[in-house]
């Protein structure tokens, strides 16, 4: 996939091969964020860095109630259901100066028919890219032919947060790439155009093909326009496991919480890594330091409150945050620099309700990982307003017992 080696597919193939039986690939991941922190740092002979002032969502809860779309005539379809029947080498698009590589991306989609992906995209030459991507296609292809769209709600879920500039030595600009994210709702072409099939895409195994149609500002001042398409197999399940609005919630695979962590899925200058002991009681809280570090090239100022930590055992979300006070701490930082924040857990399971504090962890071997919710007043947002970042890490290997 152009340069990576792309861990969270692997780790969602893994899941997907193992099932319930999945588990995070720990060192690989941390060497990796290691790996992207080297070579951001050797980088800067060739690469310039400007950080975009962006909001970050990891995976929010996306669009309407899964179904169909309502129309009352042929007239009333959304644009994309013209692409219902097509040939796929209809919808790909022809190699150009614009390219796409994916990321990551769901490869099992729920029964809320969400799919979501997060690609980079790159347009070959001095090229000066828009702060949001709002032209994106995505269709759902079954033996060549186009059988589902975007339902018509799909929306930007990562925006651009880092653009690279890549550069030769003697500073002729070679190429610009920007990370970003894009979530659709898929549903079904058999509706279309009578209104009369089920609007629900039945399980299976599909392919995915995302499209973006990029603008963006030549050196001399003009604009121009390219397109630019990624394709990546999907199956689509009516298992309520798959397919969760959030990872972030009890029970979600932890595939999907992996797909959302790390510098990658979170391409904002701030990083977080954590200080998690290898081993810890049972029943006792775990306490420990998370270190912040702005690897951007300019101030972050702004506040965060308590750091949330989430446990994973056995492929599976099994710990999440408890419920506390709201504070605001300060989360400033220029660049370069670095802060510490403490985090802690009380080690219990889901709860069964609000009012249930659940039961605490059993001994064995579990994953934690660690959020944090920045409200930034410098870099400003795209209205003027506060920019709003929430940063996913992890994991990191904990034993109970």
């Amino acid at each position: 996939m152009s340069g990576h080696d792309d861990l969270w597919d692997a780790a969602r193939d893994e899941a997907e091969r193992r099932g319930a039986a999945y588990e995070v690939p720990v060192e690989r991941v941390r060497a990796r964020v290691r790996r992207r922190r080297a070579a951001r740092a050797g980088a800067t002979g060739t690469l310039a860095l400007a950080t975009v002032g962006a909001v970050v969502v990891a995976v929010p809860q996306l669009l309407g109630a899964p179904g169909g779309t309502a129309v009352g005539s042929s007239g009333d379809w959304p644009a994309a259901f013209a692409r219902c029947g097509q040939p796929v080498d209809d919808v790909v698009a022809p190699p150009g100066r614009v390219e796409q590589t994916l990321l990551q991306a769901r490869d099992v989609v729920g029964p809320d028919r969400t799919w979501l992906g997060t690609t980079s995209t790159r347009v070959d030459g001095a090229a000066a890219l828009p702060d949001a991507f709002d032209d994106v296609e995505v269709v759902l292809v079954r033996d060549g032919v186009v059988v589902g769209v975007d339902g018509g709600d799909g929306r930007l879920v990562v925006s651009p947060g880092e653009t690279v500039i890549e550069r030769e030595r003697d500073g002729t600009v070679t190429g610009t790439t920007a990370v970003w994210g894009y979530g659709a709702r898929l549903v079904s072409c058999d509706q279309y155009p009578d209104g009369e099939g089920d609007p629900e895409v039945v399980a299976g195994d599909y392919e995915v093909v995302m499209t973006q149609t990029v603008t963006w500002t030549e050196p001399d001042g003009s604009t121009a326009t390219g397109r630019a398409s990624v394709t990546a197999p999907v199956r689509v399940s009516d298992d309520a496991a798959h397919g969760q609005d959030s990872p972030e919630t009890c029970g979600a695979p932890a595939s999907d919480l992996a797909a959302t962590a790390g510098p990658e899925a979170n391409p904002f200058a701030v990083t977080l890594d954590a200080d998690v002991p290898s081993t810890s009681a049972p029943g006792s809280p775990l306490r420990f330091t998370v270190t912040a570090t702005n690897e951007g090239t300019a101030a972050v100022t702004g506040a965060t409150g308590h750091l949330g930590v989430l446990l994973t055992r056995d492929g599976r979300v099994v710990g999440t945050p408890a419920p506390r006070e709201d504070v605001a701490l300060d989360a400033s930082l220029p660049a370069g620099a670095s802060r510490t924040f403490e985090a802690a857990s009380d080690l219990r399971g889901c709860a069964a309700s609000d009012a249930d504090a659940g039961a605490p962890l059993p001994p064995g071997e579990y994953e934690v990982w660690v959020t944090a919710d920045l409200v930034l007043t410098t870099p400003r947002g795209a209205d003027g307003g506060a920019t709003r970042e929430h940063l996913v890490y992890g994991p990191w290997p904990l034993r109970l017992g």
